[in-house]
């Protein structure tokens, strides 16, 4: 998969299977300024969302992230005066091609090429959709993860919401933590907190996307490649499983 510097906008949030499945509609041609690329969403991707509201406290908030002055405000607040953003952060695990022209077989005053001619006025139905599973939060501030969270993020995102790629850079950083708890301390180590409720759903696509997300970590990880391997081989031992029923 290629390197990714900056963040793509690929599509809108236009339903919910669950309150951490959802799905994304790709932008299509002439729908924004900058059409997105198979690749930016393809197969394991990692996204990010934007949430409605900010949490009330997270997995690891390093104190140099937050301003002395704001240490009591109210979550919301302290977003608002120092320009965060909140972010729910989430894998694609699958593709549907929408056409709802399929099947209808009857016959066609114009084609499909002649329709920017002589109907300019008619819209094409036919979409890519991707399905999202949420991993966790993250709470941005200068362009970097201030405040992480894995697992089910507690506030669900909107109807619209735009849905945009990350950079290897924050998709590392969603992944190291500083959080002066065990098994690290003030030492940064690598967290995959939301793989129990990742596993728990029931897709045959996901642990695929998922085992893709092990394999990007071991590039961007390289320190922690033992403990990614034990994890690939773990991934890899299920499915030989779940295969043979």
């Amino acid at each position: 998969m290629a390197t990714r510097a900056a963040a793509v906008e690929i599509g809108k949030i236009v339903r919910s299977d669950s309150h951490v499945r959802y799905t994304c509609q790709i932008y299509g041609p002439g729908e924004h300024s900058v059409a997105p690329e198979p690749d930016d969403y393809a197969f394991g991707t990692v996204v990010r969302v934007p949430l409605r509201r900010l949490p009330a406290r997270a997995d690891v908030a390093p104190e140099s992230y937050l301003p002395a002055t704001e240490s009591d405000v109210a979550p919301r607040q302290v977003a608002h005066r120092s320009g965060r953003g909140f972010w729910a952060v989430g894998l694609i695990y699958d593709t549907i091609l929408l056409n709802p022209a399929f099947g209808a077989l009857g016959p066609r005053l114009n084609t499909e090429d002649q329709n920017p001619l002589f109907s300019p006025d008619y819209l094409s139905e036919r979409a890519v959709l991707v399905s999202v599973l949420l991993l966790g939060t993250a709470l941005e501030r200068s362009g970097a993860p201030a405040a992480v969270m894995h697992g089910v993020p507690p506030i669900a995102p909107e109807l619209g919401a735009v849905a945009a790629t990350m950079s290897d850079a924050e998709i590392r950083a969603f992944h190291i933590f500083a959080d002066g708890r065990q098994p690290g301390g003030e030492t940064p180590y690598l967290h995959m907190g939301y793989l129990p409720h990742a596993i728990a759903q029931e897709n045959p696509l996901l642990p695929v996307a998922l085992l893709h997300t092990v394999e990007r970590l071991e590039r961007l990880c390289p320190e922690n490649a033992a403990l990614l391997g034990l994890v690939k081989r773990n991934f890899a031992w299920r499915q030989k499983v779940e295969a043979t029923g």
